[in-house]
């Protein structure tokens, strides 16, 4: 048994830990000595015919249990939704713990659990390979996962999509197009238009979606400004048509929250008082309650 274990190590050990009983068959493995290594844990069937190796040592990551589903599926399965939305890198996106498999033949009695099968029929151009897995492309992968989203967790997928260069803003017409008809299309199509490439984080789109929203959207994004004390700083968003200027920082406590950040924070921030402006900072809490960060802005005109 310990030799079955080794060869199917081999097999899996460039496919996530993940192994086929055909791959093993192939190899000399037995349906017996699957059996066993099932039996005794060493073995997690992730799906029908589908193993996860040294299942008793540590557990399946979610590239394996994405691996597993598209095995369970055969060659014409492909990662869509929020497994395609990973694949490809977008941020934004909400976890799961489940990964999506798109087959033109969904048999839900193949896949395991965790394993979430969806009936699709897709055309070859909406089909691509990402890190080795095949994917929709990120038009399709939009268009079917966007309008399934609430409008903060969807505008921050758009944006990040064009942000790392998925997409060009003309794709967005294509978005458009292939959402039309659907439900939730009618909300897909104003996160469509103020979509931007220039927010470089899930929490800059959510607090720019408030301030649309609140009837206060930003004049720039990443704007640059000059320091009193000689050099430029960028700000996540800012208003300029004011009295004077008025900016917004989205601090992420993945970044913000750390002793060094908070240091360089306050003195970025008296470096921009000095040039005459009026800096708020806003964090994922603020985005929780709808109109919070517009009515600050608004507040912030008012000063």
């Amino acid at each position: 048994m310990d030799q079955a274990v080794q060869v199917l190590r081999r097999l899996a050990w460039q496919s996530d830990g993940v192994v086929t009983r055909e791959w093993a068959a192939a190899a000399g493995i037995s349906a017996r000595a699957w059996r066993g290594l099932v039996c005794d844990g060493r073995m997690r069937e992730l799906a029908r015919g589908v193993g996860f190796v040294d299942a008793d040592r540590c557990a399946p990551t979610s590239r394996g249990l994405l691996r597993a589903g598209l095995a369970a599926y055969g060659e014409r399965a492909v990662a869509v939704l929020h497994s395609a939305a990973y694949v490809h890198g977008m941020r934004g996106v909400p976890r799961v713990e489940c990964v999506h498999i798109g087959t033109p033949d969904t048999a839900s009695r193949l896949g395991g659990p965790g394993i979430v099968p969806h009936r699709r029929r897709l055309r070859a151009d909406e089909i691509e390979v990402v890190d080795g897995f095949p994917v929709t492309t990120a038009v399709r992968t939009l268009a079917d996962l966007v309008p399934r989203l609430p409008a903060e967790e969807g505008l921050a997928v758009l944006d990040s999509a064009l942000h790392l260069g998925l997409v060009a803003p003309q794709e967005l017409a294509e978005v458009k197009r292939a959402v039309a008809g659907r439900p939730g299309a009618a909300d897909v199509r104003p996160l469509l238009e103020i979509a931007d490439a220039r927010a470089e984080s899930p929490l800059e789109s959510r607090v720019r979606l408030d301030c649309v929203r609140g009837g206060v959207a930003p004049d720039e994004l990443q704007h640059e400004v000059a320091l009193a004390g000689g050099g430029r700083a960028r700000v996540d968003l800012a208003w300029l048509k004011g009295l004077r200027p008025v900016f917004a920082e989205a601090d992420g406590a993945d970044v913000h929250s750390r002793p060094d950040a908070l240091f360089r924070d306050r003195a970025r921030a008296n470096e921009l008082a000095l040039v005459g402006a009026l800096v708020l900072r806003f964090t994922w809490y603020d985005t929780l309650r709808r109109g919070r960060i517009a009515e600050v802005v608004r507040r912030a005109f008012q000063s």
